[in-house]
């Protein structure tokens, strides 16, 4: 390597080391001092940061450098602030609830005590994933913290798709695996006559009915409950499998899309929309953490898939006209059943 490659790579190295552990103990522990929404209230000085989070002042203060350092506060003379950064991602979820990280702290947390650490021992075999929560979920609070996660970073996925699925002469969309229907919701609200069977557990479908009743879209998104693997699909001229596919092998993909092609009327659109977790020059590390939490299962379909084969995979099954759009780090791929 010359210089300049070198330095890059030096640079790599050390975010590699140092990066991830200051970032995560920081972030873990504001939210623990709740910190962060004592600021987002009203910027404090030291003093009264102290007192409200029963802290040293001396060691707050030290902390509280350490945050400016990374971009999440803001000093004006003895006053403390919130970052517009920090503002959107590291608080109230329920304001930004599809793009904020909050509810990925206390998780990954979670699982770096009883996992990640001992990977060394999960890979001799001595050591196996086991999820903080049941999975898949059984209760309805079970569901509520997987689906919390699911919606925090959809934003921008929600944008890919209204901006370029093909809804407008679509009647009746099936939504597989469809969360608590935040994506299902964005889609109706920008297409007023679609009608939507959201396919989910039994055990989510009262938090999706809830979710659909805030959006004002009740009657309009239908709840079903469904082995989205093993059963059939009800039949419409659209199926949506968003953030679905991306992370399984190429022939469960193709078990999925025949699923898919079964169920959709002569001339009814399959859009498949997925997270793009194999660009060499941009490491997917949302996906990373799940692919490695498999490497502690005794079976699993996930794979570092290209979204490319999915021309090959749809023709394959059946399916024609097949149109890509990429954009916001995410692939839509659409096709239509002849």
């Amino acid at each position: 390597m010359n210089d300049s490659e070198l330095l890059k790579a030096t640079n790599n190295a050390y975010d590699m080391v140092f990066k991830s552990v200051v970032d995560l103990s920081c972030l873990k522990a504001a939210l623990e001092l709740n910190l962060f929404d004592i600021l987002h209230d009203a910027p404090q000085n030291l003093e009264t940061l102290a007192r409200i989070t029963e802290s040293v002042p001396s060691r707050m203060e030290r902390f509280l450098i350490a945050l400016r350092q990374m971009g999440l506060v803001v000093q004006n003379n003895d006053v403390w602030a919130l970052t517009s950064f920090t503002t959107q991602f590291f608080v109230e979820p329920e304001q930004h609830r599809n793009l904020t990280m909050v509810p990925f702290i206390q998780y990954i947390s979670e699982m770096i005590d009883q996992y990640f650490m001992h990977l060394a021992d999960v890979v001799r075999g001595k050591r196996d994933f086991v999820s903080t929560i049941p999975y898949p979920p059984q209760t309805a609070e079970d569901n509520l913290y997987f689906e919390t996660m699911h919606r925090s970073n959809i934003h921008f996925p929600v944008k890919l798709l209204t901006e370029h699925g093909q809804f407008t002469h679509m009647r009746h969309l099936i939504d597989v695996g469809g969360g608590i229907g935040d994506i299902a919701s964005a889609v109706c609200e920008e297409y007023p006559e679609l009608q939507v069977t959201l396919i989910n557990l039994p055990s989510a479908l009262e938090l999706i009915s809830d979710n659909i009743a805030k959006r004002g879209l009740r009657g309009r998104i239908t709840p079903l409950a469904l082995d989205m693997y093993r059963d059939a699909y009800p039949h419409g001229d659209g199926l949506l499998f968003s953030r679905i596919l991306y992370p399984m092998n190429e022939q469960f993909c193709t078990m999925m899309c025949q699923k898919a092609y079964e169920a959709l009327e002569s001339g009814g659109r399959i859009l498949i929309l997925d997270m793009i977790i194999c660009d060499p020059d941009k490491p997917n590390y949302d996906y990373l953490s799940h692919f490695l939490g498999a490497v502690g299962m005794q079976f699993s379909v996930l794979d570092f898939k290209s979204h490319t084969i999915y021309p090959q995979v749809l023709r394959n099954v059946g399916f024609e006209e097949v149109r890509f759009d990429q954009a916001y780090d995410h692939v839509l791929y659409q096709a239509v059943k002849p």
